[in-house]
């Protein structure tokens, strides 16, 4: 074959590609159509609570240790209030948040922090509005501007935030929903120590009118460290406003203001913490110990 037979082959090759691939990114959707179509699937609920089961693992360096079991009861209320909380016995640990604002209160003490990538699988699930949870994109530097579609686990997904088979950006930060069932798939955030966390959602399931997971996954660089397990939904009581003003619960560790009754001793015999209060500590440590615990 004569070598400019070769060269209009290749070149109408070429140009096929370059159509195609033209076209393909004009079929693409918006970050504002996926969303969209996600909250109209995700449904809308007034107030709802959700029993669940929380997993915690070790990390691979710190052996085979027992993963931690915790009970939890989720508390949704549109359009942007949480109350999440986790309890052994009579020990407790509450997380409130809304789209502006975040705290944690441990056995009725609040403690100081802010809201870590982990936080953000909660969103999907309580921001059912498109402009609400378009603006948890920008919390966590979504580029909202670029979308793509991608493939996990062999399913196919509209990805918001990164070219999917780019592999520069394959760890900006993104969000996946599954390209048939418009239910969310899959966040990726880098964090501030450099490492990686993916939230994953399995097992979807309608309950009226509203949609949930079944099971959510986290994994940091690809390993499991925290799972949780939707055991029911109910429908509950709206969530009382004073709940949400953090100045109401005392500082954990600031002096109170109190005067006491009597004298304390010079010497002070220091009583061992009971069985509860060695359980607290040791939640206490699995949740501040790692910044993506929560």
């Amino acid at each position: 074959m004569p070598i400019h037979t070769y060269l209009r082959l290749f070149f109408a090759l070429f140009s096929f590609m370059v159509a195609s691939h033209g076209a393909a990114e004009a079929y693409l959707l918006s970050t504002s159509q996926i969303t969209q179509q996600m909250v109209k699937k995700l449904g809308r609920v007034k107030a709802v609570k959700l029993t669940e089961t929380e997993t915690f693992f070790s990390a691979a360096s710190e052996g085979a240790a027992e993963p931690r079991v915790v009970e939890g009861e989720l508390t949704l209320q549109r359009p942007d209030r949480f109350y999440d909380l986790l309890f052994e016995g009579e020990k407790r640990v509450e997380t409130y948040g809304t789209v502006d604002d975040w705290f944690r209160v441990v056995d009725g003490k609040r403690v100081e922090g802010s809201a870590g990538p982990s936080e953000s699988y909660i969103e999907p699930l309580q921001l059912r509005s498109r402009d609400l949870f378009r603006a948890a994109l920008l919390k966590w530097n979504v580029d909202v501007e670029t979308t793509s579609l991608g493939r996990h686990n062999g399913r196919i997904a509209w990805v918001v935030g990164a070219k999917a088979f780019q592999p520069e950006m394959a760890d900006a930060p993104q969000f996946w929903v599954e390209k048939e069932s418009f239910l969310p798939m899959r966040w990726i955030l880098p964090t501030s120590s450099g490492a990686t966390l993916e939230v994953w959602y399995h097992d979807w399931f309608k309950q009226g009118n509203a949609s949930w997971p079944g099971r959510i996954e986290f994994y940091r660089n690809g390993f499991l460290f925290r799972e949780i397990r939707m055991a029911d939904v109910k429908r509950t009581k709206a969530l009382a406003d004073h709940r949400f003003d953090a100045e109401r619960y005392p500082l954990k560790g600031a002096v109170e203001n109190q005067t006491p009754l009597s004298a304390p001793p010079e010497n002070p015999v220091e009583q061992p913490p009971s069985e509860g209060e060695k359980r607290l500590q040791e939640l206490e440590e699995i949740l501040s110990r790692d910044s993506l615990a929560f």
